[in-house]
C-alpha cells in the first residue's frame, strides 16, 4: 500500500471513530481525505493538520456527493493533473459545500472547486464567488444563466461593452413563466451580489457633452455585469 493511502486509512479511522461514524464512515471519510489531499497537493497528515477538527462537521453524505460531482467534472474534461487549491478558497468551498441541500446549488460549489482545480482554467476565481453562491437560490441561478445564455448565442454580442444589453421584465418573467413578484425578489437579490445591474437606457432629451441621456429604469430593465459573466463561467457553466 502506498505510504499516503496508509495515512488517510489511519486518519480516516481516527476521525470516523471520534465521530461515531461506523465501519461505512471510514470508507467515505477515505475517500474525501483522498480528494482533499488531491485539493491541496498535500500528503494525507497535512491534509488533517490544515482541516483539524472542522472535518468533524461536515455532512458526510452531502460530501461523498460532493466529491463524486467534482471528480465526474474533471474527468469529463480529461484532467488528471490538477492544481493545488489554496485553502483560503478551498476550505469555504468544501465547508459551505458539504452543508448544500439543494442539489443545483451544489453544482455551483463542483464547478468552482473543479476549475479551481483544472490548469487549464484561466478565469480569476475570486473570494467573491463563495459569498455569491451562498446567497443564491435555484431561480436567481436560472435567471442568470438564461441571461447568459441568450447572449452566447447571439454572435454579435461585444462582450467588452456587456453593459450595453439589456432585457426588460416582462421578457425574463415570459420566459421563465415566473411571476412579477418573483422576479422582483429574485432580481433585487441579484442586484446586491451585482451579477446583474439595472439597465440605463438611452432617451432623447438635453446631452451633457457627448454623452446621451439616460433613464434609471429600475428593475423592469437589467443588465448582467462583467462579475456576473465571469461567475457564470466559474460557477454556473
Amino acid at each position: 500500500m502506498d505510504p499516503n493511502d496508509k495515512k488517510i486509512e489511519e486518519v480516516a479511522k481516527a476521525v470516523a471513530e471520534t465521530a461515531k461514524f461506523g465501519t461505512q464512515g471510514v470508507k467515505t471519510t477515505e475517500k474525501i481525505l483522498g480528494f482533499v489531499a488531491r485539493v491541496f497537493q498535500e500528503p494525507a497528515i497535512e491534509v488533517a493538520g490544515i482541516i483539524g477538527d472542522r472535518l468533524k462537521f461536515f455532512r458526510w453524505q452531502r460530501q461523498l456527493a460532493y466529491v463524486d460531482k467534482v471528480n465526474i467534472i474533471l474527468d469529463s474534461r480529461g484532467i488528471e493533473n490538477t492544481r493545488a487549491v489554496m485553502p483560503k478558497l478551498a476550505l469555504p468551498i468544501l465547508e459551505n459545500a458539504s452543508l448544500e441541500d439543494d442539489d443545483e446549488l451544489q453544482k455551483l460549489w463542483a464547478n468552482l472547486m473543479a476549475n479551481a482545480m483544472d490548469p487549464n482554467f484561466t478565469t480569476d476565481l475570486r473570494m467573491s464567488f463563495i459569498d455569491i453562491i451562498k446567497s443564491l437560490t435555484p431561480l436567481d441561478v436560472k435567471l442568470l444563466k438564461s441571461f447568459y445564455d441568450i447572449l452566447k448565442s447571439d454572435s454579435s454580442v461585444d462582450w467588452d461593452n456587456i453593459l450595453h444589453y439589456s432585457l426588460k421584465k416582462e421578457q425574463i418573467c415570459e420566459m421563465l413563466k415566473i411571476s412579477s413578484h418573483d422576479y422582483e425578489v429574485s432580481v433585487f437579490n441579484l442586484f446586491r451580489t451585482q451579477c446583474i445591474a439595472p439597465a440605463l437606457l438611452e432617451t432623447s432629451g438635453i446631452k451633457f457633452g457627448n454623452e446621451s441621456t439616460t433613464i434609471y429604469k429600475g428593475s423592469k430593465a437589467i443588465t448582467i455585469t462583467p462579475l456576473g459573466v465571469d461567475f457564470i463561467e466559474s460557477c454556473v457553466k
